[in-house]
């Protein structure tokens, strides 16, 4: 219910090109936070549906072809499945690889109220026993959890790293990409984008 200032929308970029350069952008973001000690190695990527999805596999992709890193990718069904294999596969496809004690990474493209990655993290306890070790994100929006009337206390990714104890790995924030195209915003454009953010951001905007 939030009149946001901007949307980000990955769902542009089908092209081969913006792929390919996505592809490199995310796997090489991976072994670089895996060769500075900030994120766990990992045996599976999983990517929500629906936008995670092309995520995890570009991830896996450019693991493989760049850097000869084999994961292998889960992700999960809008709707159940209610013929064939009733175990976790109903839910999540790619469950049959899954071994007791895996160690997962999750990938999005944003994070604004954090509904989309706490199901996530719900649908994957029908694995079984398994490890979260972190989460990747194109952009946080930095936005307090809630809707436009309950406005929470801290932003989605705020709580799933105090409250849950799990690391968040944000390509771009708000405030990142506000600095990136504030000077070509209008006055009043950009006066929106910072009142915006004084009632439900995270953080402040100048």
């Amino acid at each position: 219910g939030r009149a946001s200032a901007y949307f980000v929308n990955l769902g542009l970029l089908t092209d081969g090109e913006s792929l390919a350069e996505l592809k490199r952008l995310l796997a090489g973001y991976i072994v670089l936070l895996l060769k500075d000690g900030e994120l766990e190695d990992f045996d599976f990527i999983f990517g929500p549906a629906y936008k995670g999805i092309n995520l995890a596999t570009l991830a896996c992709e450019g693991l493989s072809e760049l850097f000869g890193l084999e994961k292998r990718m889960l992700y999960d069904r809008k709707e159940e499945k209610t013929y064939g294999d009733v175990s976790a596969e109903r839910i999540i496809v790619g469950a049959e690889h899954f071994k007791e004690g895996g160690r997962i990474l999750l990938i999005d493209d944003v994070a604004t109220t954090g509904g989309t990655k706490m199901e996530s993290l719900k649908k994957l306890r029908l694995l079984g026993s398994h490890r979260v070790v972190g989460m990747i994100l194109v952009v946080d929006r930095e936005e307090k959890m809630g809707d436009a009337v309950e406005v929470g206390e801290m932003s989605a990714v705020q709580f799933i790293r105090e409250r849950l104890k799990m690391k968040v790995f944000p390509i771009l924030d708000a405030r990142t990409i506000f600095k990136m195209v504030k000077d070509g915003l209008s006055s009043e454009v950009r006066k929106y984008w910072i009142d915006y953010y004084e009632k439900y951001g995270a953080v402040k905007l100048s």
